[in-house]
């Protein structure tokens, strides 16, 4: 045992972060997001999808004074902050006094309850709902805040709620360290919801292009994704595991999450990063595979979707796109053949760096044959 190094990594990894904390008010949490202050972007984290039960325990919660947990932002150069965990606590209080705008409606649906949250952005559905039965306030039902006493009004824009902040100037691997061990509440953010958040902070080029993509009609038909992994934006994480093993299987040295951050983090600062390139082959792949009209090409035989399959016949197919533009059934043979390969069926459950290169290499030697 060292202690002299210990405490050398100790005072250099604290010296790695820069964060701060601070109690504001709710009242002034809604005038910071009125103002811009305060950016709320559901389309790169979860979308707002509480349940009457839990927005009515919320504002009772406050107006009994319960302590909630803490709500997380990321800070950038001009001091705006981005809220990062914390969405259904803060959406929710903003919609039960009115302000919550349009870009949140968009991206809803109806919940659990059935609550009726409009696809084409009516506000109305979302804002100044009605409180439910609380679990200890059972007079609570029916009240909106319009119809509030004006004294608990003020109750609940004075609350005060804890804010947690990530300067700009942190080192990013470290926000997202941060950000994966603090995320707290009843379901933790997910490794693509944090680095969503925190890098698209730096530059939203990768970001936008990573919903883009995830939003091509083939590549949803395909993957056929449940609707809690949208909401965990496991489909941009397939999309961004596309863009960072095309022609790059040399620089993955990392286990699949790290790898995935250092590479997002490398790309968000790149002024050269190309955009276009990935657009366009990626749309090749999808349209290629999808003239074999088959569904489940993506599962095994019980149905169920593999992404190192995923992994392997994208990348594959990618890496030699000309083999296979003109000639759908060899493509045909080639996936059921990688699918059968035992060397690739062993890489399927880990993400080690090793079963990742071999993986995408088994399947780069498959789809490389010369046609017979």
């Amino acid at each position: 045992m060292d202690k002299i190094k210990l405490e050398k990594e100790i005072i250099n990894e604290r010296g790695r972060l820069s964060s701060d904390r601070m109690d504001i008010s709710f009242g002034e949490l809604i005038n910071l997001y009125k103002n811009d202050e305060l950016i709320i972007r559901p389309e790169y984290q979860r979308l707002y999808r509480w349940t009457a039960k839990q927005k009515t325990a919320l504002i009772e919660s406050i107006l009994l004074a319960i302590p909630i947990p803490p709500i997380f932002v990321a800070e950038d150069e001009d001091g705006i902050w981005e809220l990062v965990d914390g969405l259904q606590r803060v959406a929710t209080f903003i919609s039960f006094f009115g302000d919550l705008k349009s870009n949140i409606t968009e991206l809803t649906y109806k919940n659990e309850d059935n609550d009726e949250f409009n696809e084409d952005g009516d506000i109305n559905t979302l804002n100044k709902w009605e409180l439910q039965t609380g679990g200890l306030i059972k007079s609570l039902q029916g009240f909106t805040i319009d119809t509030l006493p004006t004294k608990y009004k003020i109750n609940l824009k004075r609350a005060v709620c804890r804010i947690e902040i990530l300067r700009g100037e942190s080192n990013t691997s470290m926000k997202y360290e941060l950000f994966k061990r603090l995320n707290s509440g009843g379901s933790k953010l997910t490794p693509q919801e944090i680095r969503n958040a925190i890098y698209r902070g730096i530059n939203p080029k990768l970001n936008e292009l990573i919903i883009e993509l995830s939003q091509n009609h083939v590549f949803q038909k395909l993957t056929n994704l449940t609707k809690i992994k949208k909401q965990q934006l496991y489909d941009n994480e397939l999309i961004l595991r596309f863009i960072a093993f095309y022609d790059n299987l040399e620089n993955v040295n990392e286990s699949m999450e790290n790898y995935l951050n250092n590479f997002m983090e490398e790309k968000v600062t790149e002024s050269t990063f190309q955009t276009e390139r990935y657009r366009k082959i990626f749309g090749k792949v999808m349209n290629l595979i999808d003239k074999l009209n088959e569904d489940k090409i993506f599962r095994n035989p019980n149905n169920l979707f593999v992404p190192a399959v995923f992994d392997g016949i994208t990348i594959g197919v990618a890496q030699n796109i000309e083999l296979y533009k003109n000639d759908t059934e060899l493509l045909r043979e080639r996936i059921v053949l990688l699918k059968k390969d035992d060397k690739f069926k062993a890489t399927w459950l880990s993400n080690s760096k090793n079963r990742i290169k071999n993986r995408l290499k088994r399947a780069n030697e498959i789809f490389n044959q010369n046609k017979k």
